[in-house]
């Protein structure tokens, strides 16, 4: 193997440890509901609060005879017709978006993400994995509305969104892009694109004997916690400060 590559599986052992340690991702493969909620809800927040509102959502489908797990963006969006105040009270939580007096509540962007995937036509998680793979139109139309929701254009709710739906091929985000980079040795002149960082993430993972998903989420959680540390997101982005995504504690 190359030095560089080498440099990588060390810094990889040393920062995460064994494979064997690491924390799956919490994804919903076949629940368009729940990968809307927990993508929408996931700036800001501790995953046990996302568990939280996740448990009540499948309760509440399971008093009304659904099945949260296989739910589309149709089912989500019908649990809304009880009134925003009632779905805050039995579902969610009247947790804002951000900070701001004028911030939406988080469960105003998941109705409206409800709506966007609806009017997308892109209901199931099926059909999600299926237009990403295929980068259909339908995908980039959804993508567009997804960026002009509330305090969504840094992309990183829509990213989060792909991978619990189970769409592991999604480009790495700023800190995996930085970890590689920094581990590698690169200057930030000659830091890694994230179109360059997906196939050294992908063979890496295969050395390790693990999906990239699985890998992406070790480094992931490594480098976010870094970042909270010393108060800053990937390259000085202050992404943590400003909201990080939930750490799956």
């Amino acid at each position: 193997m190359a030095p560089t590559h080498d440099t990588l599986m060390n810094a990889i052992a040393r920062d995460l440890g064994p494979p064997e340690v690491w924390i799956d991702i919490h994804t919903y493969p076949d629940s368009m509901a729940e990968c809307l909620i927990d993508a929408l809800w996931s700036e800001r927040v501790r995953y046990s609060v996302i568990e939280e509102i996740i448990q009540r959502y499948r309760t509440y489908r399971s008093a009304s005879g659904g099945d949260a797990d296989r739910d589309s963006a149709r089912d989500l969006l019908g649990t809304f017709s009880m009134g925003l105040d009632a779905w805050m009270d039995t579902i969610g939580n009247r947790q804002c978006a951000y900070s701001r007096s004028e911030a939406p509540f988080k469960a105003v962007l998941v109705r409206m993400g409800a709506k966007a995937a609806v009017a997308c036509g892109i209901l199931t998680t099926e059909a999600l994995r299926r237009d990403h793979a295929r980068d259909s139109s339908a995908l980039n139309d959804l993508k567009a509305r997804w960026f002009q929701l509330p305090a969504q254009h840094s992309g990183l709710t829509w990213e989060r969104f792909l991978l619990v739906a189970g769409a592991d091929a999604v480009p790495p985000d700023g800190w995996i892009v930085e970890y590689l980079s920094r581990e590698l040795g690169l200057p930030d002149a000659q830091a890694l694109t994230p179109a360059e960082a997906a196939p050294i993430l992908e063979a890496t993972a295969a050395d390790l004997h693990v999906t990239p998903l699985k890998l992406r989420n070790a480094i992931w959680r490594f480098e976010t916690t870094r970042d909270r540390a010393i108060g800053h997101g990937p390259r000085g982005a202050h992404r943590v400060r400003a909201g990080a995504i939930a750490g799956e504690e």
